[in-house]
């Protein structure tokens, strides 16, 4: 509408606008009448007050400022609301627990931001690209955050430049609260399936506790005082239905069973159910008290059976029923599932004792609480009387979400395992205590079937006593040494006597006095006694918030130990929030060196207990890198993917490279002389988050995902197992990775049956990965496979030469002994360590092993205190038969059978031969000009002795000297290898 102005209006606007001209005039003239003044001020030396108002000018006018936080529905990227200063944020009422908070900025698009959260969680981040999202983002789809239950404060800082550098603009700072209070009832629609009545009521000291008698509650646990329970009826103590009553619960809870004490077995319904520690008093003249069990439930229908339901035995009285909500107020850790399950019968006697964790108040649960003082193990007598077990092995996951102890158990006893008050979270709530029984078999392991006769006697060489950090890594030397990695970044060295034993002992400081998590310690295969070349891989040394990034691999000279000789070749590798890190090295066939990156989270997206730290592209993977390629670029190769880095491992001339993905967290990795590539990895306990995978978005084949969609599930209650996977290049081993397109984890759902590797809480129908290639053998729940070799003398007349020895560092505490099918490497036979004299005490947290091969002798590190820096313990393990001197095994892989005729007239030759182990000139022919040659020299199971490179000339020729490692070789037949584009091939060498 056009707006109407009266003569009176067009009076005052001609006014204003004469009145505004004088007003700019005599401005003018003002300040052309001062400029002289002004000047001579200036020059006077006075000018700081006009220096102080250009600054002001130029920061009221100019810079970056945080304007708001957004809260984000993660599941479908879209705002929920503004989050203002003070704000209570209500999980029940959310449309979503997924959640993320983006950083609103002035202008909208700055050079970065830096985000601190601290509170209930603690989180540091920075953003350099939009959305700028407190949890991250991949791809502009907003990582998922199910915040912990508690009071926040959040800080967000502008920059100027990328990651947090140049000028810092206005931040904006914050103070949040999370809580899950439901506002519908927490107890509704009781309905009885008996006949007689129930009723809800507030437990409290003095009321009733039974609908049709007047005994009365005399005590009750503090953590129950005051909540909603269901009275029974105690005439339906014989009650033997499935089904007694049901009732709604309005919001998630914890629901507690008060049951008689003097029942034997208990009914199959509560199969699943917690024993706790605590007791309701009451006055009934049969008993005293009622003992309490629990089990969390999500909003619904819950049914409680009756109370004698089958196969329950000895209850005379009806249980009772306690229900309180998940809330800010209840914040104690509990016990979700144990294994074996309470009242469990035919336990085998090198069966270990496993609990999930759940912690509503923390993030995981606190290891430095986590002991033998608060995690114990009786034997019960057929009296009841309970007597300490010594010698236990205790620990809790580096997630903290699961806690393990090991023993030697008798047969047919039976045991109660408790967890007391004195285990806690990080935050200092004290777990609600637990406890459960269960009875082992009557049937004794004995040494059977190939394994007979082989045994080790065991000898402390290093006691705790020796230091405070714990050994990662054991490897002997091509100076028949023994060295020791350790969690504070030494390598710690000793000469090996002829027992066994070990002296002379120095230490050697790769980093000087910083500290590293030295993993990763492997000897070049072409190191010798007088060239001691070995590669180390080594990230941050802290195992709580640990810097991104701080992943690296190097090289180092040794052949003074007093000044060791570092040359970094990768750095900023990944590096997650606890102990997942850069871990153990093995050379390829091919000469490359192979290594696994630990993942980042639980199951491939954001969850509290990691720090709700994103996967990077290389995390949870087998890298390989190509070690003269990296030379040939300039050292170190930095490798970080983003926040900053530009790394791309899927360039044609890219050093280091995906070899295998999905692998989520493997200590080690074997290069098998068989020629496989084994690698024991350890699976997630329960409680992490999957990602989803909708239709229509890019899959990790690279196609378009056409079937339904499979969406993210939270707090995963199903623990993994832990696999040995047999990894062939590009291969995916079931950890999710969005950044590869890769979102099934493990073996997905996709029948009705029982898949392999399946995850029930997926949907049937779910696939799996296009490229998953499963598993080969299922170590179990909580076993924690760590060190690996290859057992490679000739100890016990070649028994064990050619099977694997894998450390169970938490579930078992032994090394249990894997043999591949000498006809199928996919086909593994098990023997556990209780079954091999010298195998299984159980050790303590036993985390690496190594052989001598001259001898058969073992050397086993035991981390001793569970996880982070652990405590340093070395146990020689010396063969009862050991190895014998100068003598070749005769069992030779088809490797070396013949000289392998390709019909492409490829041909290698040595002389001379045979050799008494000292140079050998090896000669390359027919293969194309300047082609890379790689020539690798093997035992007689394949295994790689030494290797080197060389480049032919423009005919196709080639040749070198090779300088043998006589302390690495016994005499018998080797073959040399020489492989390239062209192809391969290969010939006999005798060592005499």
């Amino acid at each position: 509408m056009k707006k109407e102005i009266t003569p009176y209006q067009r009076f005052i606007e001609l006014s204003n606008r004469r009145l505004l001209s004088a007003l700019l005039l005599a401005l003018i003239v003002g300040i052309v009448s001062v400029l002289p003044s002004y000047a001579a001020s200036a020059a006077e030396g006075e000018s700081k007050n006009y220096h102080l108002t250009t600054k002001s000018r130029t920061a009221a006018f100019a810079g970056e400022r945080i304007v708001s936080f957004t809260l984000i529905n993660a599941d479908t990227e879209q705002p929920i609301q503004t989050i203002p200063n003070g704000a209570t944020l209500n999980l029940a009422t959310l449309s979503t627990k997924n959640l993320n908070i983006r950083a609103d900025t002035d202008p909208s698009t700055v050079g970065s931001v830096v985000f601190e959260l601290s509170g209930a969680q603690i989180r540091n981040e920075t953003q350099t690209g939009k959305p700028y999202a407190l949890f991250g983002d991949a791809g502009g789809n907003y990582n998922p955050w199910i915040p912990t239950l508690g009071s926040y404060t959040l800080k967000c800082t502008p920059f100027v430049g990328s990651a947090g550098s140049g000028t810092a603009g206005a931040s904006l700072t914050i103070t949040f609260t999370v809580v899950n209070k439901s506002s519908t009832s927490l107890i509704s629609n009781i309905k009885s399936n008996t006949g007689n009545s129930y009723a809800q009521s507030n437990l409290a000291v003095g009321a009733a506790f039974y609908t049709d008698r007047v005994y009365k509650i005399t005590s009750l646990p503090a953590s129950l005082n005051g909540e909603a329970f269901i009275k029974t009826p105690n005439d339906d103590k014989y009650f033997t239905s499935s089904t007694a009553f049901t009732f709604q619960l309005g919001q998630n809870a914890t629901v507690y069973v008060a049951y008689d004490p003097v029942a034997t077995k208990l009914p199959a319904w509560m199969a699943g159910w917690q024993k706790t520690f605590d007791r309701i008093g009451i006055n009934d003249p049969r008993i005293s008290y009622l003992e309490v069990y629990s089990k969390s439930f999500a909003p619904g229908t819950i049914t409680l059976g009756g109370n004698l339901a089958s196969p329950a035995v000895g209850s005379k009285n009806t249980y009772i029923v306690v229900v309180k909500p998940d809330g800010a107020t209840n914040v104690r850790p509990y016990v979700t599932a144990v294994r074996p399950v309470d009242e469990a019968t035919n336990v085998h006697l090198d069966q270990s004792v496993s609990v999930d964790l759940k912690y509503p108040g923390g993030n995981s649960i606190n290891g430095n609480t986590v002991n033998t003082t608060t995690v114990k193990l009786y034997m019960v007598s057929s009296t009841g009387i309970k007597t300490l077990v010594s010698g236990t092995a205790v620990n809790s996951t580096a997630a903290g979400d699961a806690i393990t102890l090991s023993a030697a158990l008798k047969a047919s006893t039976t045991y109660e395992f408790q967890i007391t008050d004195g285990v806690k979270d990080d935050n200092g709530n004290a777990l609600v205590p637990f406890a459960s029984r269960f009875t082992t078999t009557s049937v004794t392991p004995d040494n059977t079937g190939d394994l007979s006769g082989v045994s080790f006697t065991e000898q402390t060489l290093i006691t705790t006593s020796f230091g405070s950090d714990g050994f990662t890594s054991l490897v002997v030397g091509p100076d028949h040494r023994l060295y020791a990695a350790t969690s504070g970044g030494k390598i710690e060295r000793w000469d090996i006597r002829a027992d066994g034993t070990i002296t002379n002992h120095v230490t050697i400081s790769p980093f000087g006095s910083s500290r590293r998590l030295l993993i990763g310690l492997r000897f070049s295969p072409s190191a010798t006694s007088s060239n001691l070349i070995a590669w180390i891989s080594h990230s941050s040394p802290v195992f709580t918030n640990a810097p991104d990034w701080s992943g690296k691999i190097s090289r180092i000279n040794l052949n003074n130990p007093a000044s060791p000789q570092v040359v970094d070749y990768v750095v900023n590798l990944p590096r997650s929030y606890k102990d997942h890190s850069t871990n153990s090295l093995d050379f390829g066939p091919d000469g490359a060196l192979y290594f696994p990156q630990g993942s980042n989270s639980a199951m491939g997206s954001l969850d509290g207990a990691w720090g709700n730290r994103a996967e990077r592209l290389l995390n949870a993977a087998v890298l390989r890198l190509d070690i003269n390629k990296a030379q040939s670029q300039g050292l170190p190769i930095d490798v970080k993917t983003q926040e900053g880095g530009s790394y791309n491992p899927y360039s044609s001339n890219a050093p280091l490279t995906l070899y295998a993905t999905g692998v989520r967290n493997a200590y080690d990795l074997i290069w098998h002389s068989n020629g496989s590539l084994y690698v024991p990895a350890n699976g997630s306990a329960a409680g992490g988050n999957t990602p989803a995978l909708l239709n229509g978005t890019k899959w990790s084949n690279g196609q378009t995902y056409t079937g339904p969609s499979i969406p993210a599930m939270t707090d995963v209650r199903q623990t993994q197992n832990d696999y040995l996977f047999r990894v062939v290049q590009g291969g995916y081993y079931g950890h999710p990775n969005a950044l590869r397109n890769e979102y099934i984890m493990n073996g997905g759902n996709p029948t009705s049956n029982t898949d392999p590797g399946e995850l029930v809480g997926y949907p049937v129908g779910t696939p799996t990965e296009p490229n998953y290639r499963g598993f080969i053998y299922n170590f179990g729940l909580n076993i924690s496979p760590n060190g690996a070799i290859e057992y490679r003398s000739n100890a016990f007349g070649g028994k064990l030469k050619g099977k694997m020895l894998v450390c169970r560092f938490s579930g078992g505490d032994d090394l249990i002994v894997l043999a591949p099918s000498a006809s199928n490497p996919n086909t593994i036979t098990a023997t556990e360590g209780i079954k091999v004299p010298g195998f299984r005490r159980p050790f303590s947290n036993p985390l690496d092993v190594i052989e001598d091969v001259k001898t058969g002798n073992l050397y086993l590190s035991e981390y001793y205190d569970g996880n982070g820096d652990g405590q340093p313990r070395i146990t020689l393990l010396k063969a009862d038969k050991p190895a014998t001197s100068g003598t070749t095994a005769q069992r030779v892989a088809s490797i070396i059978d013949t000289e392998v005729e390709d019909g492409s007239g490829l041909t290698v030759s040595v002389y001379p031969n045979p050799n008494t182990g000292n140079n050998l000139h090896v000669e390359v022919k027919n293969f194309s000009a300047q082609e890379a040659i790689t020539l690798t020299l093997h035992d007689v199971v394949g295994q790689v002795v030494q290797a080197t490179t060389l480049v032919t000339n423009e005919q196709g020729t080639g040749s070198t000297n090779l300088s043998l490692h006589k302390q690495q070789l016994v005499r018998g037949v080797y073959v040399i290898k020489a492989a390239g584009a062209s192809g391969s091939t290969q010939t006999k060498l005798v060592i005499e």
